[in-house]
């Protein structure tokens, strides 16, 4: 599989620690194999998925052409409540 990231993600990776960076990318590595700590998310989120690595979550879904689109990425406490206002965002414009 092929994965691709928005912006967002692209800045949250290279702002990351070393050591914490060298866990994503592997975790990334293991998704693309369909592996790793893998959840369907439910009620208003319904249709994305989420990948854990450690206290940090990557919120993202399988497009056609096998094609996994890394969409947000942050901390656990906040990662889904920041995800939910930016799709908000983009459903007003």
């Amino acid at each position: 599989m092929k994965i691709s990231a928005s912006e967002q993600v692209q800045g949250w990776l290279v702002a990351l620690p070393p050591e914490t960076k060298k866990r994503v990318r592997l975790a990334l590595r293991d998704l693309g194999k369909n592996r790793g700590d893998i959840r369907a998310l439910q009620k208003e989120l319904a249709g994305w998925c989420r990948l854990r690595v450690g206290g940090l979550r990557i919120v993202y879904r399988t497009l056609p052409g096998k094609i996994i689109r890394l969409e947000y990425a942050d901390r656990r406490d906040v990662v889904y409540e920041n995800f939910l206002e930016v799709l908000a965002r983009k459903r007003g414009q």
